[in-house]
């Protein structure tokens, strides 16, 4: 047998031979064969086994010789495996910035090609598709022809570690079981004697700590699930959003939020806290929920698309919680007994939590105020989100397992990587890195370098010697703040 053009020894009896020799005994007379006959069988079984993509394009790299030849052997292979390839071309650049420049303009065409896919990312046969889209790789070519994969520099990538993570770790079941609880809260905040007794900053350390990953990433899962973005690189470059704000932002309102002066103040900070928390996680399950039911991406690419994008997360999330979890692609009847299961258990849930001693181990004061116009909301909503989430589950098809054994057919090319702007890249092709630090060209370019360092001077002592200043005498306590000073005053008149 040969295998691009290397020989294999024939195995002798009982060393495992298989079918094939077995063939061969049966094609002979008397139980022997000659050497050409050997050869002849043998290649024409090898030749029944089909290649595999990756074989085929280390065969054209290695077959051709470095220059155009080797360029378009890659470029077409990559085409006949139904492969969209985009190319930058050095020689049409001069800067970081060009490059950059090219690269927003495939991310903007690649989600749009997403937007406008027509069947969604669920196939003819009901199966999801890759929830990036289509098998796409973006390519530089150097001025001497050779091709690479174009990627970001590995610390401007974004959280794409902390994405994949969480698409496996979040709990639908326990974000539901943490919006029920928080709504308990609400009913605190026509009272301020309460409200301001909710211990905000144990809140934001339990949900921190336990529920992290159901309230993470909310922007980045929306705009990933819902507008269809290619890659994490590709909307940490378009949006200059690498942290978690969200999370941060609200964690930190409901932590700093007992550290307001009167009750009445403290109680709405808090309520405003929980009510942030809450429509991270309602976001995280609507975006869930888009993906699995394999809805079209967003097709709105207008002014504030990534703020439309989230809300509509949000919407999906309040009208089909239940449809954000794993479960939910496989269809069928697993996906309505989870549906069932989840939901019965979230309402368990917050019926104990109504017990007043319960209450007071997961929110602090929550038993005193009145809980009749929580239930009464909580309930209705829970009642329709099932309905919703049950009458959806029986349009899901059932996909049943694949055997082990049998791959796909059809085995994808590219290797799946965030680092990339369209989401892939070509094995067996080196990488080339660009820094998008290295594109800015600063933002005075009328001031010269001196004049700048001039003005940082002036202000680093104007500045400084002010705050020094204020060390040696009383002013700070008349205009910060400190007593009753003018900062204090404004401040009061809003808050």
């Amino acid at each position: 047998m040969t295998s691009n053009g290397e020989q294999f020894p024939d195995e002798g009896p009982g060393d495992g031979v298989g079918e094939e020799q077995a063939a061969d005994q049966e094609m002979t007379d008397g139980g022997t064969t000659t050497e050409g006959e050997k050869k002849s069988l043998a290649s024409d079984l090898w030749s029944l086994v089909k290649p595999y993509k990756r074989e085929i394009m280390l065969n054209q790299i290695m077959e051709n010789e470095p220059g155009d030849d080797r360029r378009g052997a890659i470029i077409n292979s990559l085409r006949d495996m139904g492969v969209k390839v985009f190319i930058i071309e050095a020689r049409s650049i001069e800067t970081t910035a060009d490059i950059l420049h090219h690269v927003h303009r495939v991310v903007d065409y690649v989600s749009r090609e997403n937007q406008l896919f027509n069947a969604g990312y669920v196939d003819d046969e009901g199966n999801p598709r890759d929830p990036l889209g289509f098998q796409r790789c973006l390519l530089y070519q150097d001025r001497s022809g050779r091709l690479f994969n174009l990627m970001l520099a590995s610390y401007s990538v974004g959280p794409a570690s902390q994405y994949e993570t969480l698409m496996t770790s979040f709990s639908g079941l326990e974000a539901m079981a943490l919006v029920t609880i928080l709504c308990r809260t609400f009913a605190c905040a026509a009272k301020a004697s309460t409200a301001s007794a909710l211990a905000p900053a144990r809140l934001a350390l339990i949900i921190g700590l336990v529920f992290s990953e159901e309230i993470s990433l909310s922007w980045l899962n929306a705009q990933m699930l819902v507008r269809s973005v290619p890659s994490v690189s590709a909307h940490t470059l378009t949006s200059h959003l690498g942290s978690d704000v969200l999370r941060k932002a609200s964690l930190f309102v409901l932590a700093t939020a007992s550290s307001a002066e009167d009750d009445t103040t403290r109680g709405w900070v808090t309520i405003a806290g929980v009510a942030m928390i809450c429509i991270l996680a309602l976001a995280n399950l609507g975006s869930r929920a888009w993906h699995f039911m394999g809805w079209r991406p967003l097709q709105y690419s207008g002014p504030l698309k990534s703020v439309v994008a989230f809300f509509a997360a949000v919407a999906a999330g309040c009208v089909f919680p239940y449809m954000g979890h794993r479960k939910i692609h496989v269809g069928g009847r697993p996906a309505m007994e989870h549906v069932i299961s989840t939901a019965v258990l979230v309402g368990v849930i917050f019926a104990l939590s109504d017990i007043d001693e319960v209450q007071r181990y997961l929110i602090t004061s929550s038993e005193n105020c009145d809980q009749d116009y929580v239930n009464i909301a909580v309930g209705a909503w829970w009642t329709f989100t099932f309905m919703t989430s049950l009458i959806y589950a029986m349009s899901l098809p059932y996909k049943p397992p694949i055997t082990p054994t049998e791959p796909d057919e059809d085995e994808p090319l590219l290797e799946h990587d965030h680092a990339s702007p369209v989401g892939y890249r070509v094995p067996n092709i080196p990488n080339f890195e660009v820094d998008p630090s290295l594109a800015s060209e600063g933002y005075f370019s009328l001031c010269s370098i001196q004049a700048q360092a001039l003005i940082g001077l002036i202000l680093a002592v104007v500045l400084g010697g002010g705050i020094i200043y204020l060390g040696f005498t009383d002013e700070d306590d008349e205009l910060l703040g400190n007593g009753d000073g003018i900062t204090r005053q404004l401040l009061g008149q809003f808050l």
